[in-house]
C-alpha cells in the first residue's frame, strides 16, 4: 500500500509493459472507470489461463449466492466425489499457491520471497516419500493499479516460477483495503487443481491490508467458502500488525482448516553469508553460460532467459535450488542415479536442450541452430555440443558439491529463524502433509 498516488503516465507504461511481454502471466488489467458498476454476473467459463496478449478480465468460475447454474452445481459436486486411491509406489502430490499482495508496502517481503522460494520448494522435496510438488502464484493488488491480479498457473518447473516471481515489483495501492476477494477468488476458480481428493491442495494467503468492498463475485468471504467446498486449505500469513487484517484471515483459515501467523511486514528472512557463497556463486554462473538450444528463434530466447535468471542468483537461492533439482529429479532413483541427475533447466516452449540431447542436431533446419553452432559443419557442430555438455556435467558436480558444503556449515552454525515467512510455510505445510502420507 505506497500511499503515494502513481501519476497517469506511470501508470500507463506499467500496463504496456504487463501486457507486451512474453511470459506464463494471465493478467487482470485494472478498468478504464474505476469502480464501475457491474451488471449482473455471466454464467461462468470453465477454468482456463487468459493470454496475457488479450488480458481480457477474467470471470470466476462461481457466482454469489442466487446466481449459480447447473454447470456451477455440477462443477462443485464432482469436487466432492470420493478421490481416487493413490496407486501403489505413485509419489504423493502436493499442490501449493502464493496469493501475494504486492502493493508497495510489500517490498520487503516480496524481495525475500524472490530468493526464498527454492529454499521452500528445496523444503517441500525433503517429505518422505519425495511429494511431486507444483506451484502456482496469483499478484494481486486493486482496481486503479497497473494491474489486479497477475496468474501463474500450477507448475512443477520452478524455474519458470522464479523467473516470473523475480520480475514483480511491489507498487501501487493507495487506500488501506486491497482486492484480496480476486486475489483469492482467481486462485480458487481459475488455477488448474487436481480434482482428487489424494491431492493435498494448499493457498497461502499473504498480506497485510483486509479485503477491499468491490464486485461481488469476487467477495472474499464467498471465496474463502468456495475454498473449503473445494477441499482447499487456505493458510494465511498477516504482515504487520493490522488488527481489520487479522480478522479477515483468520475466518478464511478457520473456515479451511488452514493456520494464521503474523509475522513483521519485511517478511523476517535474513540471508546468512556462508564461506562457500563467493565460489558457490562463481561457479553457478559459468555453470548458467553453458546452454546451447535448438528450435525456433523465440523458444530458444525464452530459454535462454531462463538460464540467465538462475546465472545472477544469490548462493543461498543457488544451493536451495539445487538441493530441490537433485531431490525432485532424482526421487525413486538410485543414490548414484540421482547424484548424477542434471541441475540444468528443463527446455520449454518446443526449444530442445541440445548438450542434453546432442541427437536432436540431425532433425533442426539451419534457422533452428543456435548461433554458435551455424556455418560449423556437422563434425564441427557435435564436437562443440560434446565438449559443452562435458564441461556442464562437471561443473553440476563441483556446483552440488559446493552446494552440500554450504548447508552443511549452516546446519551447525546457523539456527532457523523461527518466524520468517519461509518458515512458517513450511511449519504449515508439515502439519498438513501428514494427513496426507507425507512426513518430515
Amino acid at each position: 500500500m505506497n500511499l503515494k498516488p502513481l501519476s497517469r503516465a506511470v501508470l500507463t507504461a506499467a500496463l504496456a509493459t504487463g501486457l507486451s511481454a512474453t511470459s506464463a502471466w494471465a493478467v487482470t488489467p485494472y478498468p478504464v472507470t474505476p469502480y464501475p458498476s457491474r451488471p449482473p454476473v455471466k454464467p461462468p467459463l470453465a477454468p482456463r489461463e487468459f493470454p496475457a496478449a488479450k488480458a481480457e478480465p477474467a470471470k470466476p468460475t462461481a457466482a454469489p449466492a442466487g446466481q449459480g447454474t447447473q454447470a456451477q452445481a455440477q462443477a462443485q459436486g464432482s469436487q466432492g466425489q470420493d478421490a481416487q486411491v493413490r496407486p501403489q509406489g505413485a509419489r504423493p502430490e502436493i499442490e501449493v499457491a502464493f496469493v501475494l499482495d504486492t502493493t508497495g508496502s510489500m517490498g520487503g517481503l516480496l524481495e525475500g520471497a524472490k530468493q526464498k522460494i527454492f529454499s521452500i520448494a528445496s523444503r517441500i522435496a525433503k517429505g518422505k516419500p519425495t511429494p511431486h510438488l507444483k506451484v502456482a502464484l496469483v499478484a494481486y493488488r486493486d482496481q486503479g493499479d497497473a494491474y489486479v491480479t497477475k496468474r501463474f498457473e500450477l507448475s512443477d518447473d520452478m524455474d519458470s516460477m522464479f523467473a516470473e516471481l523475480r520480475k514483480l515489483e511491489a507498487n501501487g495501492g493507495g487506500d488501506f483495503p486491497e482486492h484480496v476477494g480476486r486475489g483469492l477468488g482467481e486462485a480458487v476458480s481459475l488455477l488448474k487443481w487436481s480434482q482428487d481428493r489424494e491431492v493435498m491442495k494448499v493457498i497461502f494467503l499473504v498480506g497485510d491490508a483486509p479485503p477491499a468492498a468491490r464486485e461481488a463475485a469476487w467477495d472474499f468471504k464467498l471465496w474463502s467458502k468456495r475454498a473449503k467446498e473445494r477441499h482447499i486449505v487456505v493458510n494465511t500469513v498477516r504482515c504487520g500488525a493490522d488488527t481489520t487484517t487479522e480478522e479477515s484471515w483468520r475466518y478464511v483459515a478457520k473456515l479451511t482448516d488452514g493456520t494464521f501467523d503474523s509475522i513483521d511486514a519485511s517478511g523476517g528472512m535474513v540471508a546468512v553469508a556462508t564461506p562457500y557463497d563467493a565460489e558457490l556463486s562463481r561457479v553457478n554462473a559459468e555453470l548458467a553460460s553453458k546452454t546451447l538450444y535448438g528450435g525456433r528463434e523465440d523458444a530458444r530466447a525464452l530459454n535462454q532467459a531462463r538460464s540467465e535468471a538462475t546465472k545472477g542468483m544469490a548462493a543461498e537461492a543457488v544451493a536451495d535450488r539445487i538441493s530441490y533439482m537433485k531431490k525432485s529429479r532424482g526421487a525413486g532413483l538410485s543414490a548414484p542415479s540421482a547424484a548424477a541427475v542434471s541441475s540444468a533447466p528443463v527446455a520449454v516452449g518446443g526449444a530442445v536442450d541440445l548438450l542434453e540431447k546432442p541427437a536432436a542436431l540431425d532433425t533442426l533446419k539451419d534457422e533452428e541452430l543456435p548461433q554458435e553452432l551455424k556455418g560449423l559443419k556437422k563434425e564441427a557442430q557435435a564436437a562443440k555440443v560434446k565438449q559443452l555438455a562435458a564441461e556442464r556435467k562437471v561443473l553440476e558436480e563441483k556446483v552440488a558439491k559446493l552446494a552440500t558444503e554450504r548447508d552443511q556449515w549452516l546446519s551447525k552454525n546457523a539456527a532457523t529463524k523461527e518466524d520468517a515467512f519461509d518458515a512458517n510455510v513450511m511449519k504449515s505445510v508439515k502439519a498438513q502433509a501428514a494427513k496426507f502420507g507425507v512426513t518430515y
